[in-house]
């Protein structure tokens, strides 16, 4: 979706906002790793059209020690 286009619908009709925040009961969305000391804020992308949202991480900093923290796995490898 980062490219402009709907993995769902092939729309071109989607929108982000890097100043949108999740709420739930507790506040913004984020995901909260204190195992491994690590915060990341995803921002929403939306496709106007059929309404799938996917979230991503804009700053790939913040994430490029996954391979190397407790508890991540890459996907497909199983649990």
């Amino acid at each position: 979706m980062k490219n402009g286009r709907c993995p769902m619908c092939n729309s071109s009709e989607v929108y982000f906002n890097p100043e949108a925040e999740f709420r739930n009961s507790g506040g913004v969305l984020e995901l909260d790793d204190t195992k491994n000391g690590m915060m990341i804020y995803p921002i929403p992308y939306v496709c106007r059209e059929c309404g799938f949202v996917a979230m991503y991480v804009e700053e790939l900093e913040e994430i490029r020690d996954l391979p190397k923290m407790k508890g991540w796995k890459r996907a497909g490898e199983g649990f």
